[in-house]
């Protein structure tokens, strides 16, 4: 796939997933994984491609920690043990592939635009319109049986 082929991925209403933390934080990824597939070329520098790729861990951390709380707090473990388990995989999974980019940066080996920016949307894509979706749909029922 070249490089210009690469499209930036646009907001679209099927993301909304009704819980405004949630998609708010979706927002700022879509937003960073784009500045990312803009800055970054073939020849960027290992510590260039790093620093995004660190970035990029961090902030996603950050909102899985924001979902998982949500996981935990709303029951959604209890109430959906196999929803709740797939969702926490797919993190782990995440994280476990993305560190190991990072490690391969680390011991000096490139990692093509192409093959990370795809990884990247597709991950988010999906991720975003299946798994935290149903997490949304759930606690939005949540929420409104509460206000019953």
């Amino acid at each position: 796939m070249s490089a210009e082929l690469i499209q930036p991925i646009a907001w679209r209403p099927d993301f909304t997933t009704g819980v405004g933390i949630i998609d708010d934080q979706h927002r700022v990824l879509i937003k960073m994984l784009n500045e990312a597939s803009t800055r970054l070329t073939d020849q960027s520098s290992l510590e260039e491609l790093a620093k995004i790729v660190q970035g990029l861990i961090n902030y996603a951390d950050y909102h899985f920690k924001t979902e998982e709380r949500f996981i935990v707090e709303q029951g959604y473990e209890r109430l959906r043990p196999v929803d709740a388990e797939a969702h926490l995989a797919q993190h782990r999974d995440f994280v476990s592939k993305v560190l190991a980019v990072r490690e391969q940066i680390h011991q000096g080996q490139r990692v093509p635009k192409d093959v990370l920016v795809s990884f990247l949307s597709e991950w988010l894509t999906h991720h975003i319109l299946h798994t935290d979706k149903a997490l949304g749909a759930f606690l939005l029922d949540q929420k409104q049986r509460a206000a019953q």
